[in-house]
């Protein structure tokens, strides 16, 4: 037994130890106009494909009306499934790859995701060792290097590092998570049905899924950091404009996912995280303008944060899709 099965039989006991899983494994990857990233990613998991015994597929999931990945998907390797989804919309898309998929365990990697070496050997082991749902590590790559005051807010964003040891639950820390680099056991993507709500479809939809599989199911989410991937991150969102509309939007799914809850105490919640975004508006707004003359990256910070708190208290202004 390896050390990454050892380490997911005893990080959740929910799941039987008494031996290993057999499991087959589908990469779902939803896409939408970035066919330029597809051919290295292809390449990236037949490789990896090679370093497991477990039956590995992938389903892309086109999600683009003009069916524009098709061409890179039909010179792709032969354990490349294509279909389309024309109905536009990443909870639609990622939908559809669950319903094509035919693996006992789903793994979602997004488009402009890279893996490493050793990423699929430590998912097929957590599978194995009956994980219900596992989140590997993000790192960014940029493909220029943002200005020095730009640089830790958007490492913070396109990069997944948890304090936690290998084969942790982290279910706790299930706001920061999302969905890309992931993997669920079939059986628990169908606790909830739809998996991924279509009135997330601007985003969201990981963090409401995973709402549901805590809170009402008990699902134990497991830290796999050796499941390693490089989010490509393009010259456009290395840009201070993106990093304001990426916090503000975060800002409003906070109080969106709190206010699906219903009735006094998902009013309750909302009041309180309202109440949070005011109080970070204020504060941080001022100590954006105060640290501005002395350092250009705390200035960015504060502001950063506060335009968090703004989304918190407007987070009404951001419709659902229903």
């Amino acid at each position: 037994m390896t050390f990454a099965q050892e380490t997911f039989r005893s990080g959740n006991d929910r799941q039987p130890s008494a031996a290993l899983l057999p499991v087959s494994l589908t990469i779902v990857v939803p896409t939408f106009r970035r066919e330029a990233y597809l051919p290295s990613l292809f390449a990236a998991v037949a490789a990896e494909r090679a370093s497991v015994p477990d039956p590995v597929d992938l389903v892309l999931v086109d999600n683009s009306p003009e069916s524009s990945a098709w061409a890179v998907a039909a010179a792709a390797p032969d354990f490349v499934r294509y279909v389309h989804e024309p109905r536009t919309g990443v909870a639609r898309a990622r939908n559809r790859g669950v319903v094509e998929a035919t693996g006992s365990h789903l793994i979602f990697l997004d488009d402009d995701e890279t893996p490493a070496p050793g990423w699929l050997a430590a998912f097929a082991a957590a599978a194995r060792s009956g994980a219900q749902a596992a989140f590997g590590a993000v790192e960014p790559r940029f493909q220029t290097a943002p200005p020095d005051s730009l640089r830790a807010p958007l490492t913070r964003i396109f990069s997944r590092t948890l304090p936690a040891p290998a084969g942790a639950e982290v279910q706790h820390l299930r706001a920061y998570l999302g969905s890309g680099n992931s993997m669920f056991a079939r059986s628990t993507l169908a606790l909830v049905d739809p998996p991924f709500d279509p009135a997330f479809d601007q985003g969201g939809e990981d963090v409401w899924l995973f709402r549901h599989l805590v809170e009402d199911h008990g699902i134990a989410m497991l830290w796999c950091p050796a499941a390693l991937v490089h989010e490509i991150v393009p010259a456009n969102r290395a840009t201070l404009a993106f990093l304001r509309a990426r916090r503000f939007g975060d800002g409003q799914l906070r109080c969106l996912v709190e206010s699906g809850r219903g009735g006094a105490a998902g009013a309750a919640r909302v009041a309180l995280w309202m109440a949070v975004g005011a109080a970070q508006l204020a504060g941080h707004g001022l100590a954006a303008l105060a640290t501005r003359p002395f350092s250009a990256a705390r200035s960015v910070r504060h502001q950063l944060a506060a335009v968090g708190g703004a989304g918190k208290l407007l987070w009404w202004r951001r419709r659902l899709s229903r």
